[in-house]
């Protein structure tokens, strides 16, 4: 899912200061989000542009990120044009995401919490946070990789949300009897790879 919804992203460390951090501005060009939704008979999955950002990185590492993302911008990368058409049109309407009034969402987290003795390349932080979609805030948490490299901060991740849990109950097996392979399932996931320069 990915340009006309806004996120919010912010990772602080618990015990860290945004005092002796740096900032670097989010790149859209290079940012990626991807969303992935799945369903009985199989799964489709999309992006999402992100608009703006910044992430903050101190001496121990990364402190803060806050990012804008366009939920108007989603796209389907899986069907043929015609079928991609229409679900996008169907995600944008008030069965889901209603992105004619709620053009953005938002992620900040709470907490950031380093992980030590974690092998290379595995995730390394674990954050905690508030998800806002559709006007409603729910707490998140998940594991993110982040590193700094010629000068790049980059943080990459998987957000796992539940749908309902923002008034997204569309042919959901929780609210609805009977729906056999038409049902959805409920968790949507929302994979990141936040570039600043």
């Amino acid at each position: 899912m990915i340009k006309a919804v806004t996120i919010t992203l912010s990772l602080a460390f618990a015990t860290g200061t945004l005092a002796q951090s740096t900032t670097y501005a989010v790149d859209p060009a290079t940012t990626k989000l991807v969303w992935t939704g799945k369903k009985v008979t199989g799964q489709h999955h999309g992006n999402i542009n992100v608009d703006s950002g910044s992430v903050h990185w101190g001496e121990s590492g990364l402190t803060k990120a806050e990012v804008i993302i366009d939920m108007t911008s989603i796209t389907n990368l899986d069907m043929n044009p015609e079928s991609a058409s229409k679900l996008i049109g169907h995600l944008k309407s008030t069965d889901f995401f209603n992105t004619e009034t709620y053009k953005t969402a938002t992620f900040k987290t709470s907490t950031v919490d380093k992980k030590t003795g974690v092998e290379a390349g595995m995730p390394n932080y674990t954050v905690a946070g508030d998800l806002t979609i559709k006007g409603v805030t729910k707490p998140v948490r998940f594991d993110v990789l982040a590193w700094k490299e010629a000068g790049i901060v980059r943080a990459a991740g998987t957000i796992v949300f539940d749908r309902t849990l923002y008034d997204i109950k569309y042919r959901s097996g929780q609210f609805f009897d009977a729906l056999g392979d038409k049902m959805i399932n409920d968790m949507v996931e929302l994979t990141f790879d936040l570039r600043g320069k």
